[in-house]
């Protein structure tokens, strides 16, 4: 299935060759919402390469922590400042794909830009792994780090949670599952997949994106669960939670060619109607995934920037 001509026109000119250099290389590929969990995830550990991280200004670090008594790995990433705050981070990647290298450059960009401490989790993945075992993971790193932000240097009064994506769900449903108990500063959720409503307006307008199409979506979450989500899976899809008060202020980032759109700005109008500031950076001309391209794209780079500063800003 070919990407919508007209959203294509779309594009950022700064990264649409990018794009269409990714579109190109699966043209004639069985599209992913054909594919099974165990299918994508051995087409993203064949298509991997070694990570080539530019010299940074931060102390890296590549530890293990206990999560009910089984082993979890993070990275960290170390600002050289005194006493930042924390952010645990969820990469994305459909719950299926995606490890600490895939967004070791994300990370980098927050910790220097938002001037964080950034925790990456390497939660587990489909196929061996489905719901609840990544929200586990998270909850159970999200306490940790509540835990032991203070020995790592950083100010356990400031501490975030975020991802991208599938990411952003596990941070937001882990929000949601620590309300109460852990008093979280802010979230960073870049193109976050809460929902199940499938014909929200960027779901009909973007319905056959490059890079991330609605039948994927849709494949995404029945592939996490087991079967159809319905509206009593608040922990799987967050959009679904009946009241979002208590919550802590958010940056979300809606990309303007993205069937996810629609997700993250009915995110912001929830978490303001319950009393909660959520700052909607506006990713336009841009598709779902776009932050990959950091590295290479000045106008990638830029919206990065600006969310970064905005969680700086809600951390301060």
């Amino acid at each position: 299935m070919k990407p919508d001509e007209t959203l294509i026109a779309r594009l950022d000119p700064d990264i649409a060759p990018l794009v269409m250099r990714m579109v190109e290389a699966e043209a004639g590929a069985t599209p992913p919402h054909l594919l099974d969990p165990a299918q994508v995830r051995a087409a993203f550990l064949r298509s991997r390469r070694p990570l080539r991280r530019p010299p940074v200004p931060l102390d890296i670090e590549d530890v293990r922590i206990a999560v009910d008594g089984a082993p979890l790995a993070l990275r960290l990433y170390r600002p050289r400042a005194p006493r930042p705050a924390a952010l645990l981070y969820m990469h994305g990647g459909a719950f299926t794909n995606g490890d600490l290298d895939s967004h070791d450059a994300i990370c980098c960009m927050l910790a220097m830009d938002a001037g964080v401490l950034v925790a990456s989790v390497d939660y587990r993945v489909l196929p061996e792994h489905r719901f609840p075992a990544a929200l586990n993971d998270t909850v159970g790193a999200l306490r940790w780090l509540h835990g032991h932000a203070a020995a790592l240097g950083a100010d356990p009064a400031r501490l975030a949670a975020g991802g991208d994506s599938s990411g952003a769900n596990l941070a937001l449903a882990a929000a949601l599952e620590t309300r109460g108990t852990i008093a979280l500063r802010a979230m960073w959720l870049a193109y976050p997949i809460i929902g199940i409503d499938f014909d929200t307006p960027s779901y009909r307008e973007n319905a056959n994106a490059p890079l991330l199409t609605r039948a994927r979506c849709q494949r995404i979450l029945r592939d996490y669960l087991g079967r159809e989500p319905d509206a009593r899976d608040w922990r799987a899809a967050p959009l679904l939670a009946p009241d979002l008060a208590g919550l802590p202020p958010a940056v979300a980032v809606a990309a303007d060619l993205d069937p996810l759109r629609s997700d993250a700005e009915i995110l912001a109008d929830r978490l303001g109607a319950a009393g909660t500031a959520c700052e909607l950076v506006r990713a336009n001309g841009m598709p779902h995934g776009f932050l990959r391209w950091i590295g290479d794209s000045r106008a990638s780079r830029r919206i990065a920037r600006e969310s970064a500063s905005a969680l700086a800003r809600l951390l301060a």
